[in-house]
C-alpha cells in the first residue's frame, strides 16, 4: 500500500472515518491496521475511558474487527473478533461469577445461576459496551455500515466480549477485572441503576415463568411474532390462545420477548393472586 495522509473526524464512527480515506489495496495483517489506527481519537479516547494501555494494540484491532471488515480490508473474514469473543465470554462469565459470590455470599447455586445469566446476556453486555460508546470503534465493512451493522445488539455484544478477551490475553485475569469494574462504574454513574440487581433475575427469567403460569392457566404456551422493520428494528407482539396480550417495538427479538413477558407476566400474576 502507498503511503499516505489519514484524518480521522472524531465526530465520525471509526469504520466510517477509514473507509472516507478510500483504502484501495488489502492491508496484509492487524500490525498494519495498528500502524495506521491505533492514535485515531476514536481508539484514544476508548483506551482513556477503559483505563486500559494494551502492550499489543494488534490485539485490540483483532477484537474490533467485524468479518465482513476482514473480508473487503484484510482479505480474509476470518480475521476478526470471533475468537477473542470465544475466550472473552468464558473469561467474563469467570469474573462475574466470583463477583456475584462476593456480593451476594448467602444466595443458593441456582439462583446464582441464573442472576449470572441475566448479567452476562446480549441485553447486558450491550447496555455495557454503549456506556463506553464501543460501537463508534467497532470496525465493519462498507455493506454492514451503510445498514449500521456496528450498532447491532449482537455485534455490540459479541465484541465487548472479544475486547475482554483481548485484554485477558495481553495482559492477565485481574487486569480484565479491573477494566470490567470501570465499565460497569461508569454504566451506572451514566444509567443511575445498579447492574448487580436482583430484579435482573425477574425480568431475565420471564419467558420461563411466563411459560408456566400459561400452562397452568390455560394449558397453552405464549407465542411470538415478530417482524423486522427499518433500522434493525422489531416489532413484536406476544399472544396466548391466539389473542395479542401486549405489543411493541425493540431493537432485538431477545430483549423484545424478555419485556413483553415480564409484562405480561406482571397483569396474570396480578389478576390471579
Amino acid at each position: 500500500m502507498s503511503e499516505k495522509t489519514m484524518t480521522f473526524n472524531s465526530n465520525e464512527t471509526l469504520s466510517a472515518a477509514f473507509m472516507h480515506t478510500n483504502i484501495d489495496s488489502v492491508i496484509s495483517d492487524f500490525s498494519h491496521l495498528t500502524a495506521l489506527l491505533e492514535q485515531t481519537p476514536q481508539i484514544l479516547t476508548l483506551l482513556k475511558t477503559i483505563n486500559y494501555k494494551f502492550n499489543s494494540n494488534d490485539l485490540l484491532f483483532q477484537a474490533i474487527g467485524h468479518s465482513s471488515f476482514g473480508h473487503e480490508v484484510l482479505g480474509d473474514s476470518s480475521k476478526s473478533y470471533e475468537t477473542l469473543e470465544f475466550l472473552g465470554d468464558s473469561v467474563l462469565g469467570l469474573i462475574i461469577t466470583e463477583m456475584l459470590q462476593q456480593k451476594y455470599p448467602t444466595l443458593s447455586e441456582g439462583r446464582l445461576s441464573k442472576f449470572r445469566a441475566s448479567l452476562v446476556n446480549e441485553q447486558s453486555l450491550v447496555k455495557l459496551a454503549s456506556s463506553i460508546n464501543l460501537e463508534s470503534v467497532i470496525l465493519v465493512g462498507k455493506g454492514e455500515l451503510s445498514n449500521e451493522g456496528n450498532k447491532r445488539d449482537s455485534v455490540m455484544a459479541d465484541v465487548f466480549e472479544a475486547l475482554l478477551g483481548a485484554i485477558y490475553k495481553d495482559s492477565s485475569l485481574e487486569s480484565v477485572k479491573e477494566v470490567l469494574v470501570t465499565i460497569i462504574d461508569l454504566f451506572e454513574q451514566k444509567s443511575g441503576t445498579q447492574f448487580f440487581n436482583v430484579d435482573n433475575i425477574i425480568q431475565f427469567d420471564s419467558k420461563t415463568r411466563l411459560q408456566e403460569l400459561t400452562m397452568a392457566l390455560f394449558k397453552t404456551l405464549p407465542s411470538y411474532k415478530s417482524v423486522e422493520v427499518t433500522g434493525n428494528l422489531f416489532e413484536i407482539e406476544l399472544s396466548i390462545n391466539n389473542e395479542i396480550c401486549d405489543s411493541g417495538t425493540f431493537s432485538s427479538k431477545k430483549k423484545g420477548e424478555r419485556e413483553l413477558a415480564a409484562k405480561v407476566l406482571k397483569k396474570l400474576e396480578k389478576e390471579n393472586k
